[in-house]
């Protein structure tokens, strides 16, 4: 667990030890978004590909979704302290605390 999310987990906890609720802070935007959209086009591109690279359509497939999860995996500890960092903002945000009050 990177430095940013160990702190994060801190202050969730104290957060949780005040009695406060803690949906909001756990609701956080997406930092990285992986969409593989299968068009029309998209898959004529794929057949097309395929075919120059003498390979059956659905390994091909295959090849360039592992990669893109190679890609997210890689970048998982740079999205995590992201995360973490929003969430902690929203933990210190007065606004936050103000809504909590009401």
């Amino acid at each position: 667990m990177t430095d940013v999310l160990y702190d994060f987990v801190k202050q969730l906890e104290a957060h949780r030890a005040d009695g406060k609720d803690l949906a909001p802070l756990l609701h956080a935007p997406a930092v990285r978004q992986l969409s593989v959209p299968l068009c029309h086009e998209c898959c004529t591109e794929l057949r097309a590909m395929a075919a120059v690279f003498q390979c059956d359509e659905a390994q091909l497939a295959g090849a360039i979704l592992r990669g893109a999860l190679r890609h997210m995996q890689a970048h998982l500890d740079e999205d995590l302290d992201e995360l973490a960092t929003i969430a902690s903002q929203l933990v210190d945000s007065p606004c936050q605390k103000a809504s909590e009050s009401i």
